[in-house]
C-alpha cells in the first residue's frame, strides 16, 4: 500500500467520524440544544457570584468610609453609609439569583425550569432597575467614597448639603424616573419593542441567551 493510498484511508477514516458527530446531532437535536441551555445557565451563575463578589468589595469600601466616621456625621459619612449599603444589596440579589440559577435543571419537568427561571428574571429585574439605574443617583457618593479611600480627602467638604441634593439626589432621580417613565409609556402605547428592550438590557445578556437556550430545550421536549 502506497503512502498516497493511506492518506486516503485517513481521509476517509477522518471523514465517517466526521459524519457521525452530524449525524448524532441531527438525530438528537435535544442533546445539542440541552447542552448549550446548560452552558448558558453556568454563565448566568457565574455573573452571579462576581456581582456579590462585587458587592462585597463595595461594601467594604463604603463601611470603611463611614465606619471610620462616628463622631460627625456629614456628606462624606452619608455617602460611605449608601455605598455601603448599595454593596450588601447587591450581595443579597447576587445570593438569590445564584441560588436560582443553580436549580435551573434542563432535563427537569418544564413547569419546574420556568418557574426557577421567572423567579430569576424578577431579580435581575430589580438588580437591573433598582441597582443598575442607581448609578444616577450613587455616582458622586461612589467618588467621594473613592477619593476618600485613595486619597484621604474630603471632596465634598466645600459643597453644601443644598447643593450635594441638588446635584446627587435631584439629577438622580430625574434619570431614573425617566428611564422607568419611558418604560412604563411603552407598555402602555403598545410599544412593546421598546419596554422589552429595556427589560433585556436590564436583566444582561448572560440571561438572556440562557432564556432563548431554555426556550430551545422546550420546543424540542414538546415535539
Amino acid at each position: 500500500m502506497t503512502k498516497g493510498q493511506m492518506m486516503d484511508i485517513d481521509a476517509l477514516k477522518a471523514a465517517l467520524v466526521s459524519l457521525d458527530d452530524r449525524d448524532g446531532e441531527i438525530r438528537l437535536p435535544s442533546t445539542a440544544a440541552a447542552r448549550k441551555a446548560r452552558r448558558s445557565v453556568a454563565a448566568v451563575a457565574k455573573w452571579q457570584i462576581i456581582q456579590a463578589g462585587t458587592g462585597v468589595i463595595i461594601a467594604l469600601a463604603g463601611g470603611l468610609v463611614w465606619s471610620d466616621l462616628p463622631a460627625r456625621t456629614g456628606l462624606l459619612f452619608a455617602s460611605g453609609l449608601l455605598i455601603n449599603l448599595l454593596g450588601v444589596a447587591m450581595i443579597a440579589l447576587g445570593v438569590a439569583g445564584f441560588t436560582h440559577a443553580v436549580r435551573i435543571d434542563v432535563a427537569a419537568p418544564i413547569v419546574e425550569t420556568e418557574a426557577h427561571m421567572a423567579r430569576l428574571h424578577r431579580i435581575k429585574l430589580v438588580s437591573g432597575w433598582v441597582l443598575g439605574a442607581s448609578w444616577w443617583v450613587l455616582w458622586l457618593p461612589f467618588m467621594a467614597v473613592a477619593v476618600r479611600l485613595l486619597w484621604g480627602a474630603d471632596m465634598l467638604a466645600p459643597i453644601g448639603i443644598s447643593a450635594w441634593l441638588i446635584t446627587t439626589l435631584a439629577g438622580g432621580i430625574a434619570g431614573w424616573a425617566g428611564m422607568w417613565g419611558l418604560r412604563r409609556w411603552a407598555f402602555r402605547n403598545g410599544r412593546m419593542h421598546l419596554a422589552t428592550w429595556m427589560d433585556d438590557m436590564m436583566t444582561g445578556r448572560s440571561f438572556r441567551e440562557a432564556h432563548r437556550r431554555l426556550d430551545e430545550v422546550a420546543r424540542f421536549a414538546a415535539g
